[in-house]
């Protein structure tokens, strides 16, 4: 019977292609499982984000053009220094095209950087505004992969979003959305097709000992206790917590990695608040391994109460203890997790996990990797693999023309 299982799968001869966000740019949770992936499908190639902002004169928007211009005609090194496993494309787009013209160059241009179609085409779109290109590229499965509430972005055209959205829903053979919120919401659109699939986690990276990159203490009574937080600094930070709480622990640094994508007077400010350039993404384990407890200080909006932060499964699994704020997300894990509702619970919470024992954080150490074990990115790509075939066999069924090789 196992026999038969993997002889019917291998006869669906299936290539994969990704519209999701610039790859190694910061690891999403499109290229965690596409990676998981990729010995499953005959080709796989990934198309760089084609945005869901209309550029603006903004200094930063004339940054990215120059940059998606750079790397559309040169051959640039990845950020984290490890060579992707497939071709990665560099699309020269005009982001959310409304006239037809530019809409027909915008498919022309993808479609002259991609190779032949030789399988069944399953396409994987992670933006909803990869809607404009489907037909141009022949696809036989169509997968959205709904990350993120997109309509509470800030400076996206939440309007045109919801309509792009709203088209995607139509064509998609399967939704897969990453929180309960979004299953909700992308439910209403397209009950039958939708699913749950959260994030997974690089469970070994994060778990295998890593050395500590802090310089040492000059004697024990003069270390001071470390709290962090990895990710892009941006709007969704509470920038006015982080310095409240810096100010009421001085004896505490709170280091932050990551690019500065906003401005932030606040926290420049404050002295026991370190700034780290962006670290490459298998070198994060040895940073919050190292740290007293991790931070997750959002504020409250749509997109946090939506989201499921990929640091969240990192954190645990590196076995550092955890502080948040209080979105869903945060409340999957309550033996783990401490969940603030006020600046006090903060501090009692950052308190409480710089002075455990070390027996104490051991055993928390013990039972986070025991809760994360189980929920790698393999696993997840397994569940994806799953459906994708059982779409496959579901179309052969009802469409006798629909070929596999």
């Amino acid at each position: 019977m196992k026999e038969h299982a993997i002889n019917k799968e291998a006869a669906f001869m299936k290539e994969l292609i990704v519209f999701g966000e610039d790859y190694n740019r910061h690891p999403s949770s499109s290229q965690h499982i596409v990676n998981t992936l990729q010995h499953q499908f005959a080709s796989i190639q990934w198309i760089n984000s084609i945005g869901l902002r209309k550029p603006s004169p903004s200094p930063r928007d004339l940054a990215r053009i120059r940059e998606k211009l750079r790397n559309a005609l040169t051959v640039t090194p990845c950020r984290d220094d490890l060579p992707p496993p497939f071709p990665v494309i560099h699309p020269l787009v005009w982001p959310l095209a409304e006239h037809p013209l530019l809409r027909w160059f915008n498919q022309l241009s993808v479609r002259r950087q991609l190779a032949r179609k030789r399988h069944l085409r399953v396409v994987w779109a992670a933006l909803p505004s990869a809607v404009d290109y489907l037909d141009a590229l022949q696809a036989d499965v169509v997968i959205y992969y709904c990350g993120d509430d997109f309509s509470g972005l800030a400076g996206v055209d939440h309007t045109r979003v919801k309509q792009m959205e709203e088209r995607m829903a139509k064509r998609a053979d399967l939704i897969l959305c990453a929180s309960p919120a979004l299953v909700g919401k992308m439910s209403q659109l397209s009950p039958q097709n939708t699913h749950l699939l959260r994030h997974g986690v690089d469970f070994h990276r994060f778990a295998a000992p890593q050395p500590d990159p802090y310089p040492p203490a000059p004697s024990p009574t003069q270390g001071r206790y470390k709290v962090g937080f990895y990710g892009s600094l941006n709007q969704w930070l509470d920038q006015t917590l982080l310095c409240e709480l810096a100010a009421a622990r001085p004896e505490v640094d709170f280091h932050l990695i990551g690019r500065r994508d906003c401005e932030s007077p606040l926290l420049d400010a404050c002295d026991n608040i370190k700034f780290h350039p962006p670290v490459p993404h298998q070198h994060l384990a040895q940073y919050v391994q190292h740290w007293d407890a991790a931070l997750l200080p959002f504020v409250d909006n749509a997109q946090i109460r939506a989201c499921d932060p990929l640091k969240l499964r990192e954190y645990l699994a590196a076995g550092c203890p955890v502080i948040s704020s209080n979105f869903p997300a945060a409340r999957q894990y309550p033996c783990l997790v401490s969940v603030a509702t006020s600046q006090q619970d903060w501090l009692d919470a950052i308190d409480a996990f710089c002075h455990l024992s070390q027996q104490h954080r051991l055993q928390y150490r013990k039972t986070a990797r025991q809760h994360m074990v189980n929920e790698s990115w393999d696993m997840r790509g397994d569940t994806v693999l799953t459906l994708i075939n059982s779409i496959l066999e579901e179309k052969q069924t009802c469409l006798p023309e629909f070929s596999i090789i």
